[in-house]
């Protein structure tokens, strides 16, 4: 199959695109280092040519809404309308669990781009399949050093279930190059275990590891993100589940 990865030069989109090629697929990396700009449509429709599916692993380094909305919206409007010429068959867009839900985007303004996202592509024209993931093992360490000051850090009251990165782009392409029926579709994926961000960020810390550089020797945990999130709103009900435990990881890692 020949397969473009919107996002190609991030770690995911790295990821999936590796896999892809290894599987033995012909893989258009698109990116703005490509020269392809998804947002103003720039080397879209030629990236696009003679493709049989898009994975939209794209990204926007944003907390808020003002930015991520309009982002995501008109990326994925792009995404579809360049489909759609070039006759892709399928586009998979690589989403977060819970983010449709208000209780939860309501407390953080990246997740409602994620949504008008999903809301895009699941109204094409384009059978879509919307991967659904919780935060990955490496999203706690980058985020929790982001909030620390000193010798505290202050973490999200998170409820999550992590997955390791790279199960996630093995799932998301196996989801892009199996065959299946033309309509649009919601799969969910998510990691073994269940626990607040604060304890798997200390675990980092007990096995030697720091957060993003720092090491603090207290986590305090604040409703920062509200109550939705802080209770299991990340956390999707009915999911595919990785294999490797955050142990398992913590070895190799550190």
């Amino acid at each position: 199959m020949k397969i473009a990865v919107l996002g190609a030069s991030g770690s995911f989109g790295s990821d999936v695109a590796d896999l892809l090629e290894a599987d033995g697929h012909i893989v258009v990396r698109a990116s703005r280092r490509t020269g392809v700009d998804v947002v103003a449509g720039r080397g879209l429709l030629q990236a696009l040519a003679g493709v049989d599916v898009v994975v939209d692993a794209l990204h926007i380094k944003t907390f808020g809404a003002r930015k991520s909305v309009p982002f995501f919206t008109r990326a994925a409007s792009q995404t579809v309308k360049a489909a759609r010429e070039q006759g892709v068959g399928r586009i998979v867009c690589l989403s977060i669990a819970g983010v449709v839900d208000p209780r939860v985007n309501g407390g953080f303004g990246y997740y409602k781009g994620k949504a008008a996202q999903e809301s895009v592509y699941q109204q094409a024209g384009i059978p879509s399949t919307t991967v659904r993931s919780t935060q990955w093992f490496d999203f706690i360490p980058a985020t929790t050093g982001l909030v620390a000051r000193g010798p505290v850090a202050l973490v999200p009251n998170l409820l999550m279930a992590p997955a390791r990165r790279e199960e996630v782009a093995r799932f998301v392409a196996e989801v892009a190059t199996t065959h299946r029926e033309a309509r649009h579709e919601i799969l969910a994926v998510r990691g073994p275990e269940v626990d607040t961000m604060a304890n798997f960020a200390r675990r980092i810390l007990a096995a030697g590891g720091d957060l993003a550089g720092r090491t603090p020797s207290v986590l305090k945990e604040a409703p920062l993100l509200g109550r939705a999130i802080a209770h299991g709103g990340l956390i999707p009900q009915d999911a595919f589940v990785t294999s490797q435990r955050f142990d398992e990881w913590l070895r190799a890692e550190y």
